[in-house]
């Protein structure tokens, strides 16, 4: 028979190898990495959006435990229009798609900038000698976009109003075509719009700048409802696009070529637009803020939205804290 003691030492042997098991078991659960979350991303064709572009060819979004599904549009419009669909949880977009959507009482935030730049020029036909022989002529531009702004100041620039040319609203992806095909004798946009037209024919198109006349912010933009319920998330996606950001300072070549390979551009072109894009992350919300508030005075003085909109409180539009607590970890 086996004694009263022997089955004690049994038991206690029986319990420390259960203990140990238990302790092997919450090491493993504890070292473990945390499961990669799915985000879907939306993008912009363009120059401006370099720290999305970097971070994709970088994959620092999968080095924050993030599974990037990404989406191209062909302006910032769209991925915002994407973005109140539900068909991502962050893009990229200027700040005017921002003014039209908050006066439309859509909770689109801002949640960092990528630059502050001057972005646009007026593509035209050889007859249009400058900025001031648009009067009476056939203008390309995408509504609702800051290229829209930018024809704004330029008309008022040139001493002309709206009524004074035929503004024809366009996908940029349609700008090209529509001026080699006649069907307007200029349009507003960015690169890499601006070659693309120029390479129909420099005999028949060119470039005018017009300086100093606005600067845009390229923005980072979610819902409201996405910072309730996943700021990890968000703030994840943040601390990727802050580890591109610094690649881009580390080597700006590199990534101006890796940018123009994914818009189609040339890497001439795109290296020597760099410098003008201004490439910083961050998100000054004084500045911000004022911006959106002359946009939307612009926006409802033009008539541009419903007759009861309102200009509301753009401070609740820019949010900091998640770049904030992205930039503290």
């Amino acid at each position: 028979m086996i004694s009263i003691a022997a089955a004690l030492v049994g038991r206690r042997r029986l319990a420390q190898a259960l203990a140990a098991i238990a302790l092997g078991a919450l090491t493993v659960l504890s070292t473990a990495p945390s499961r990669a979350q799915e985000i879907t991303i939306g993008e912009g064709i363009a120059l401006g959006w370099g720290q999305f572009f970097v971070a994709d060819h970088d994959k620092t979004w999968e080095k924050q435990g993030l599974v990037p599904k990404v989406s191209t549009f062909a302006s910032g419009r769209l991925v915002l229009d994407a973005l109140v669909g539900g068909g991502v949880l962050i893009g990229t977009a200027a700040e005017t798609p921002v003014v039209f959507a908050t006066l439309n009482g859509l909770p689109v935030r801002v949640i960092g900038t990528l630059n502050r730049h001057e972005p646009f020029d007026l593509v035209a036909i050889k007859d249009i000698k400058s900025a001031k022989d648009i009067k009476g002529r056939r203008i390309g531009y995408s509504q609702g976009t800051n290229a829209h702004y930018y024809l704004f100041k330029l008309l008022q620039q040139q001493g002309l109003s709206w009524s004074d040319i035929t503004a024809v609203s366009l996908n940029p992806g349609d700008f090209a075509s529509s001026l080699s095909g006649g069907a307007i004798d200029a349009f507003i946009w960015t690169e890499p719009h601006l070659s693309q037209a120029i390479a129909q024919g420099k005999d028949r198109f060119h470039i005018i700048r017009s300086e100093g006349l606005y600067n845009t912010y390229s923005a980072i933009i979610t819902l409201q409802s996405t910072i309730d319920n996943k700021p990890e998330l968000l703030v994840k996606a943040l601390k990727a696009l802050i580890e591109a950001d610094d690649n881009i300072r580390k080597n700006p070549e590199a990534a101006a070529t890796l940018t123009a390979e994914r818009i189609k551009l040339d890497p001439a072109i795109a290296k020597s637009f760099w410098k003008r894009a201004n490439f910083k992350l961050e998100l000054d919300k004084p500045a911000l803020v004022s911006l959106l508030q002359e946009q939307a005075k612009w926006a409802v003085d033009s008539k541009l939205v419903r007759p009861d909109a309102k200009i509301p409180d753009f401070s609740t539009v820019v949010v900091t804290s998640l770049l904030d607590q992205a930039r503290k970890e």
